[in-house]
């Protein structure tokens, strides 16, 4: 009887994994469309942006006052100061006297060595303006209205001089 039930069981076991297939093949699909794949140019680098810092608003900038500074006094400035109250003055003597000594001090200056001749052009001192306007040019550099200003004192000098 074990052998019969053995039999059975191994007739069940060897069944059951054998089945009959009722299911109907599944329906055929049609094939897909083919895919068309346009090429893709490449995209652009994208530009390289800095990170701007916020701009804070900026207060108003103070006014300021453009005129410009003046040039410290030198014992030179200060006696052309004089000379020209001098010449203010019709006082030519003085004038050249204090002109005379502020070239002791700046011999180097163009302006001294004009208004200087100017003094004696006026004192129709011709000689003497000629030399000090021709002195005057050769410092005058490039202050180009002095140039004009010396170089006619010139003309003037030895146009009466003559």
């Amino acid at each position: 009887m074990k052998l019969l039930v053995l039999a059975l069981l191994g007739a069940l076991l060897v069944g059951g994994c054998t089945t009959v297939s009722t299911i109907a093949p599944p329906p055929a699909q049609p094939a897909p469309a083919p895919v068309v794949v346009a090429p893709v140019a490449e995209p652009e680098p994208a530009p390289v942006v800095e990170p701007v810092a916020p701009q804070l608003p900026m207060p108003p900038a103070p006014v300021v006052d453009v005129a410009p500074t003046p040039a410290p006094a030198t014992p030179a400035s200060t006696l052309l100061a004089s000379v020209d109250a001098a010449l203010a003055a019709n006082d030519l003597a003085r004038a050249s006297a204090l002109c005379e000594r502020a070239l002791r001090i700046s011999p180097r200056d163009a302006l001294l060595w004009y208004r200087l001749a100017d003094i004696h052009l006026r004192q129709q001192r011709w000689q003497e303006a000629v030399a000090n306007a021709q002195r005057g040019l050769l410092y005058v550099g490039s202050n180009a209205n002095l140039k004009a200003q010396l170089e006619a004192a010139l003309a003037v000098g030895k146009a009466k001089g003559s």
